[in-house]
């Protein structure tokens, strides 16, 4: 006897409608894709859009303020090692 297949199964619902009532289409492709609505956690608009916008501007900024950190310490590292390695070489060279 073969286990069913729980392959692209939900685990759980956030919310009474996170249903997909169309069941699996014979008639698509794929991982058992289905022609039904969206019907999942992107269903429905945020009430709070401008506070969600706000808040994903301040992320980003973030973001970019972090990168910028990180590659500012990587290009000063390198400046270190290669002044380590010209230092070795002055010394080598005596």
């Amino acid at each position: 006897m073969s286990k069913p297949n729980r392959r692209n199964q939900p685990i759980g619902a956030v919310r009474s409608s996170d249903a997909n009532l169309g069941g699996w289409s014979a008639g698509t492709t794929g991982a058992q894709m289905t022609m039904t609505p969206q019907r999942g956690l992107g269903a429905s608009m945020v009430t709070d859009l401008d506070a969600v916008k706000a808040r994903y501007a301040r992320v980003k900024a973030a973001e970019r303020h972090a990168d910028r950190a990180y590659e500012a310490e990587l290009r000063r590292a390198e400046r270190e090692a290669e002044a380590a390695a010209a230092l070795d070489e002055l010394l080598d060279t005596l």
